[in-house]
């Protein structure tokens, strides 16, 4: 069993000394639950911005940007893996991302592949072009960012390598009912766990409602509110593997002829 923690983070908007020292009452209170991956919602310390150029960090100098190194230190501090989101700049530009931290490793980085063009984010973010994937005690987990959970394709191109994927995001209130249902669906479709993991409070004239879960392979919301900002759930691989097994859905797939109705 792979105990997961999944947040619920009022974040204040693009105040990061704030949104750490709430990061780390989130981080306190997972690990006294006995949780040993901890996620945290998309651009963690910043809330969902268009203004990278303002809050972008990067690896220049070989140093560690300030999010990362923040949560690695936490992730020794407190023995626990810690999955976030941060924008980088790179060379192809700005960047919105999901990191994995597992004490001062980095093992799982992602860059969102659909930037969310209803609100320009594409103007601002250069699009991501590769899946990512770790394993964590025997867990194969991948990772997505909000609007790519419209996507279903990113998510079944994985699913084989994948028993639990970890979406982050920034879902507004008004369509948080949508977050749900895909969310569940991408878990029943890929006989998965997702765990999607959606900040909380009031941020650039939007409200985002209480809408962590965690899913698992058949559907079912499986995560235990244990206050407020936090969610605890058991992701049991065995479970993943036998109903694949007894209910070998993938073996039908197409993919020969999706390639095809794509062209």
């Amino acid at each position: 069993m792979l105990k997961v923690g999944v947040t619920q983070l009022d974040i204040a908007w693009t105040e990061k000394e704030e949104n750490k020292r709430r990061c780390e009452e989130l981080i306190k209170e997972a690990h006294d639950h006995g949780v040993k991956l901890l996620i945290f919602p998309e651009m963690t310390l910043t809330g969902f911005t268009m203004e990278p150029e303002k809050w972008a960090e990067n690896y220049a100098g070989g140093r560690i940007p300030d999010t990362v190194s923040f949560f690695m230190k936490k992730s020794v501090e407190y023995r626990m893996r810690i999955a976030f989101g941060f924008i980088e700049e790179t060379k192809r530009g700005y960047e919105n991302k999901l990191i994995l931290v597992d004490g001062g490793n980095l093992v799982m980085e992602y860059s969102k592949i659909h930037p969310f063009s209803y609100s320009g984010e594409n103007k601002y973010y250069a699009a991501g072009e590769q899946l990512c994937h770790t394993d964590i005690e025997g867990v194969g987990i991948g990772g997505y960012i909000c609007y790519d959970l419209r996507f279903p394709e990113i998510f079944s191109a994985a699913r084989d390598e994948n028993e639990a994927v970890i979406v982050i995001a920034n879902w507004p209130e008004e369509r948080v009912s949508q977050w749900e249902t895909l969310l569940r669906a991408r878990a029943v479709e890929n006989q998965c766990y997702v765990m999607g993991v959606n900040r909380t409070g009031y941020g650039d004239g939007k409200n985002y409602a209480p809408s962590s879960y965690v899913f698992d392979c058949y559907g079912n919301d499986v995560s235990k509110q244990v206050s407020p900002g936090l969610k605890i759930a058991d992701i049991d691989v065995r479970q993943v593997r036998s109903y694949r097994k007894s209910f070998p859905q993938s073996r039908d797939r197409k993919n020969n002829l999706y390639v095809k109705m794509y062209k």
